[in-house]
């Protein structure tokens, strides 16, 4: 291949500005997990066994999805109509460690956190399937019954 050097700039030059927009169109399109969320909600669980997310979890969004271990995004979107793919790290279709909390506006992602523990729908109901619980309504317990100092599992307060 014999290029001139000015043709062989251009592609250099083409190529750079695609590899650029791509890292940019990736930064902004993806949502990394918020550690200020899991902080906030760390602090409200050391000071009471109970945690409200609706008050103890800034910004705009109206309700939350609970998402299981081994929950597969097309489960999300075919009950949400939520696609997922925004989120940066979506590790709960393989791992059974964690709970995945995703806050939505409407059907619009605005922010997520892994819980370490588990989530259950009540003293003997454990959540096997992913839920999606208004912001008025996201109050958990603590689930005393756990020894451990971590995981953190979670009871949901039905009203």
């Amino acid at each position: 291949m014999n290029l001139k050097p000015h043709k062989l700039l251009k592609y250099v030059f083409f190529s750079l500005t695609i590899v650029i927009a791509v890292v940019v169109y990736y930064s902004v399109y993806k949502i990394n997990e918020d550690d200020t969320i899991h902080s906030k909600i760390k602090q409200e669980v050391q000071q009471d066994d109970y945690v409200d997310f609706g008050k103890a979890v800034n910004g705009d969004w109206d309700n939350i999805i609970l998402v299981p271990p081994y929950t597969d995004k097309t489960e999300i979107k075919n009950s949400y109509g939520i696609s997922v793919n925004r989120i940066s790290d979506f590790s709960i279709a393989y791992r059974e460690d964690r709970v995945l909390f995703i806050f939505c506006k409407g059907k619009s992602i605005q922010n997520y956190i892994y819980w370490f523990g588990s989530v259950s729908l009540s003293e003997t109901e454990k959540m096997y399937n992913p839920l999606q619980i208004k912001r008025e309504d996201s109050k958990f317990k603590l689930d005393k019954s756990s020894s451990n100092i971590e995981p953190i599992n979670l009871i949901l307060v039905k009203e």
